[in-house]
């Protein structure tokens, strides 16, 4: 059965994501690929361009992954109604890490 939801992941969408430790950015480039910028905290000034897969779970929320070009993996879900998000990364030198954070709408999307 398809999706009777729209995605929030439009195209232009650039959102930002307020973690303890980092604050990534992240910019929807088309359907299947996103950049995603580190602007704060650990790591600041990496930058990857990837193909991403999301899923819209119900209205408002998606989940959404990927694999940087470094290996590490990211797996989001994304809740535009309430405003957070949950997070797990695999970082390619070895570990988990579990965060959430404020989602804040840059640019296009929800609001």
């Amino acid at each position: 059965m398809a999706s009777q939801f729209q995605s929030p992941l439009v195209i232009g969408l650039v959102l930002e994501i307020a973690f303890a430790p980092f604050t990534p950015r992240i910019t929807i480039r088309s359907e299947r690929e996103l950049t995603v910028e580190i602007i704060k905290g650990y790591n600041t000034g990496f930058s990857d361009t990837v193909e991403y897969e999301s899923v819209v779970v119900r209205d408002g929320l998606v989940f959404l992954t990927w694999q940087e070009h470094n290996g590490s993996t990211i797996a989001h879900i994304l809740d535009f109604h309430s405003g957070k998000a949950y997070t797990a990364v695999t970082p390619a030198e070895g570990g988990f890490m579990r965060l959430t954070g404020p989602i804040e709408v840059k640019r296009g999307g929800p609001h």
